[in-house]
């Protein structure tokens, strides 16, 4: 039988962006959603095995480390690219992953499908959902960063803004309930929305391995980005997108590294959405 024949989805460098988010996106969540809980027998277990006070904490700053590093480099592809490079499609058309026209007609459309009333539309290389959490990880990464920054630094940001604002406002507290709520949305959204969109498929399960591997077969292109495959079919770039096919060590070992931290991340919203249910009741 012949193999299916696979297309490069995400570079080298893509796919390590996401691996540094992954480890330190959940070093985060493991250390820091326990201060939010600390109320809860398992808020206090999690810190515990994360070495508690001041190591947890340690760890989380590293975490918040490798998080910066990674918007970094992120931030400095973009720019080599547009500046230096002179790429285009950054900010607008179909490799652009900012919100367009195209986008709105394919949320009704999708609506219509779901409902039943429609047909599944087909995508482009980006589909809108994947857009909105790429806007939404540049968004909380920033609102993350800075107020983290604030409670890391408070006595020096305090110094920044003038007296008699810091008379009134206490910016460490404020940073805190920022940094605190942002960081329940994140991770909810993270384990909840972004996991099912990606990995629980029933055609993806157990794991979406295109984000480690970088690759994709032709089927699944087809089925997921149809407008992409035929716009690189047409000019003739589809032959250049060929990679060769993930070997069975590598898928083992994508799972046997993937499976474990999903498990946690369904664990771990199940515990917060439990514990907001009780504070809510």
């Amino acid at each position: 039988m012949k193999s299916s024949t696979n297309y490069l989805r995400f570079s080298f460098f893509h796919r390590f962006c996401h691996f540094l988010i992954i480890v330190s996106f959940f070093g985060l969540v493991l250390t820091g959603m326990p201060l939010a809980f600390r109320g809860y027998d398992w808020a206090r277990w999690l810190y515990e095995l994360f070495g508690g006070y001041p190591t947890a904490g340690f760890i989380h700053r590293i975490c918040a480390i490798i998080t910066f590093f990674a918007a970094f480099i992120h931030f400095v592809f973009l720019f080599v690219s547009i500046s230096v490079q002179k790429k285009k499609g950054f900010f607008w058309g179909p490799n652009s992953l900012l919100i367009q026209p195209r986008d709105v007609f394919d949320i009704v459309c999708d609506i219509k499908w779901f409902l039943g009333i429609g047909k599944r539309p087909d995508f482009d290389r980006w589909i809108y959902w994947e857009k909105f959490e790429y806007l939404s990880l540049m968004w909380g990464t920033l609102v993350m960063a800075v107020t983290g920054l604030i409670l890391w630094f408070p006595v020096q940001f305090t110094k920044i803004i003038p007296l008699t604002v810091a008379s009134i406002v206490d910016l460490p507290s404020i940073a805190l309930i920022v940094h605190r709520y942002e960081a329940i949305l994140a991770a909810g959204f993270i384990f909840t929305i972004h996991f099912f969109h990606t990995h629980l498929l029933p055609e993806k399960m157990p794991v979406d391995e295109a984000i480690f591997t970088g690759a994709i077969t032709e089927e699944e292109f087809k089925h997921e980005r149809f407008i992409h495959y035929k716009r690189l079919e047409s000019q003739r770039q589809l032959q250049n997108c060929e990679v060769a096919p993930p070997s069975l060590f590598v898928t083992f070992l994508i799972r046997l590294f993937a499976i474990p931290i999903l498990i946690a991340g369904l664990v771990m919203v199940g515990f917060m959405f439990s514990a907001l249910i009780v504070w809510a009741l």
